[in-house]
C-alpha cells in the first residue's frame, strides 16, 4: 500500500467515524427528548392537582379576609356607638 493510498484510507475511515459518531448523537438527543416528552405526561396530573389545592388555598384566604374585614367593621361600629354613649352620658350628665 502506497502512503497515498494509506493516507486515502485514514481520511476515509475518519468520515466513517465522523458520520456513526454524528449518527449517535443524534439518536441520543432523540431519546432524550422522549424520555423528556414522557416525564411531561407523567406530571401533568400533579400540576392538575397542585393547581387546584393551590385554588383552594386562595378560596379560604378570600373568605378569611372577608371575615377578618367583617370584624373590623363590627369593632368600629361597637367603638363608635360606646363614643356616642359617652359623648350623650356626658352632655346629659352635667
Amino acid at each position: 500500500m502506497t502512503e497515498f493510498e494509506s493516507l486515502k484510507s485514514h481520511i476515509n475511515d475518519k468520515f466513517d467515524n465522523h458520520d456513526k459518531i454524528d449518527k449517535l448523537r443524534h439518536s441520543r438527543i432523540d431519546e432524550l427528548l422522549s424520555h423528556y416528552s414522557n416525564e411531561i405526561d407523567k406530571n401533568e396530573d400533579t400540576i392538575k392537582r397542585v393547581h387546584g389545592r393551590v385554588d383552594e388555598v386562595v378560596q379560604k384566604h378570600d373568605r378569611l379576609e372577608t371575615k377578618i374585614k367583617t370584624v373590623q367593621g363590627l369593632g368600629t361600629a361597637i367603638a363608635t356607638a360606646l363614643g356616642a354613649a359617652a359623648a350623650w352620658i356626658g352632655l346629659t350628665g352635667k
